[in-house]
This record gives structure tokens, sequence and C-alpha cells, in this order.
């Protein structure tokens, strides 16, 4: 096979093997698009539910710190136990979409939310005046996770 002959197959073979190539790679290419597309369609609705909740407590707890005759109660608002529950129920919902670092950062804000149940039941019991700090922590706790998860939908 001289050189002419040689030039003539790889000028019919390189067409269909870049043809290949370029289809393997577009696919490959494309289903992942379409994966990381089907996961954001359910990440940001899980992180919609989750962030309601936490912005809920956020400013239940932000009412506790400026408790004064001047402010409104909010009719609505929850206490700890029943903003740990809801946010429990949204976690074991919603995890799968979540990255480990922001499950962890959940996980690690309920179980100081249930510490704070635990001090605010004591404080009933108790009849002692809850000093503010607590709360104040717990706000900054609560602002964190926000943080986390969204730096988890890669928003800031």
């Amino acid at each position: 096979m001289d050189n002419s002959e040689l030039f003539k197959w790889l000028a019919i073979a390189s067409p269909i093997f870049s043809g290949v190539i370029v289809g393997i790679v577009s696919h490959t290419l494309s289903n992942r698009s379409k994966r990381i597309e089907l996961l954001y369609q359910h990440k940001i609705p899980a992180f919609q539910e989750i962030y309601k909740i936490l912005t809920d407590y956020k400013f239940e707890l932000e009412s506790n710190v400026y408790d004064s005759e001047f402010l409104e109660s909010n009719p609505d608002s929850k206490g700890s136990l029943e903003t740990v529950s809801l946010l429990n129920n949204a976690y074991i919902r919603n995890s799968i979409y979540l990255n480990k670092k922001s499950r962890q950062a959940i996980m690690d804000l309920v179980g100081k939310i249930h510490f704070m149940c635990s001090f605010q039941l004591t404080a009933l019991q108790e009849n002692f005046k809850i000093q503010k700090p607590p709360y104040v922590e717990m706000t900054i706790e609560v602002n964190k996770v926000i943080e986390i998860l969204y730096k988890d939908l890669n928003i800031k």
C-alpha cells in the first residue's frame, strides 16, 4: 500500500472516526447536563421548603431577641418543638437533593434546636427569665445553615 492509497483510506475513515467521537462526547455531555437539570428541578423546591422553615424560625427567634411591648407577636409563630419537627420532616423528604455539607449542617441545627427546646422547657419549669444570648446564637446558627444551603445551590 503506497502513500496515495493510505491517504485515500484516511480521507474516508477520518470523518467516520471524528463523527463517532463527536457523537460519543456530545451524548455524554448531553446526558450529564440532563442529569444536572433534573437535579436542580428537584433541588430548588427542596431548598425553598427548608428555607421557609428556617426563615420562619429565624423571625421567631428575632422577635424573642427584640421582645418589646411595641412589637406585635406573630399569631402564626411556631415554637422550637414544632419547628424541629417541620425541619426534620423536610430534611427526610429532601435529603437526597442536598450535598453532604448541607445535610450535616441541617442535622447539627436540629440538635441545637432540640437543646433550645430543653432550655425553654427548663426555663418554664424553673420560672426564670430566658436571657437573649441563646436566641441571638441560635439566629446566627440558622443564618449559617441558610448560607450553606445557598452555596449548595451555587447561588452565593
